[in-house]
């Protein structure tokens, strides 16, 4: 039996939240360009803060998908969306849920492919209704 020798300990640095969030940047910008190149239309790209939210519609208007990534130091939150056109009743039903989850009324837009001011008029109704 030999002895053996004491570790060392590493000299290579914990990976910072800046490259962590550059490097899940780097892969949705990969894959918006991805989605771009096979057709899909109307993107958008936002950051914010340690936020970042890519949106792109398919080339015949009927979904979009909202990918976030949140990031702070230790981790990253990712979230992928897929939205669809619903008729009125369905969509009342989405837009009650997403109100009742804190969203604002230009989130819920955006994930119910509605404009701000359909989404006021259903929350009005439902409120009207005393669902809300």
């Amino acid at each position: 039996m030999g002895i053996t020798a004491p570790r060392k300990k590493s000299k290579i640095p914990a990976p910072s939240s800046a490259s962590s969030a550059n490097s899940v940047v780097a892969k949705q910008l990969s894959d918006l360009a991805g989605m771009i190149e096979r057709g899909a239309v109307d993107y958008s790209f936002q950051k914010q803060g340690n936020r970042v939210t890519f949106t792109v519609d398919s080339p015949d208007g009927t979904q979009r998908m909202i990918r976030e990534s949140d990031s702070t130091t230790g981790l990253v939150r990712e979230t992928t969306e897929v939205a669809t056109k619903l008729p009125l009743l369905q969509r009342r039903n989405l837009v009650k849920t997403l109100v009742d989850d804190g969203l604002t009324q230009l989130e819920i837009s955006k994930r119910t492919m509605t404009s701000q001011k359909t989404v006021s008029n259903d929350i009005a109704a439902l409120r009207d209704k005393g669902l809300l």
